[in-house]
């Protein structure tokens, strides 16, 4: 992360919501707050985990600023931040069905399955993608000084 008297940079920022979203558990969490708020026992109820092991998951997820919490009577309604970052899950799901284990870069029939039953369409190809590896989409790469190194790209 950035140090002190630093302004944290984009990186720090990326870092800090991968971090939160390393786990399966948050993952589901993080889409259920998409669909709208949730108290822990919904949440609970929902996912089939025990409440203790949600609760940490939401800690984790407000420490990070992905969500927020209010408390309503003798409950606490927690709440997603951006649906941004339900589409940063949805578009991890799709690339990493397009760079499945097996190296194919193909969806296997468990992929296929997984991703249908996400309520998801498993992405093969993009019209817009360039058919010639070199070509550079506008936006999407940024042009990165020269190797320093002869030889080194």
């Amino acid at each position: 992360m950035a140090r002190t008297n630093e302004r944290p940079t984009l990186f720090d920022h990326a870092a800090r919501v991968i971090s939160a979203l390393d786990s399966q558990q948050r993952l589901q969490i993080v889409l259920k707050l998409a669909e709208r708020d949730h108290v822990v026992h919904e949440l609970v109820e929902s996912l089939g985990k025990s409440q203790p092991l949600i609760s940490q998951h939401l800690r984790v997820l407000k420490r990070s600023g992905l969500v927020t919490s209010a408390r309503a009577g003798r409950e606490v309604v927690y709440t997603l931040n951006s649906p941004k970052v339900a589409e940063v899950i949805h578009l991890a799901q799709r690339v990493g069905a397009l760079t499945s284990e097996d190296g194919s870069g193909g969806l296997g029939e468990a992929d296929a399955s997984d991703s249908a039953q996400l309520g998801q369409t498993a992405v093969v190809g993009h019209p817009d993608t360039p058919k010639d590896p070199d070509t550079k989409m506008p936006g999407l790469v940024p042009d990165l000084p020269a190797s320093p190194t002869p030889g080194l790209p």
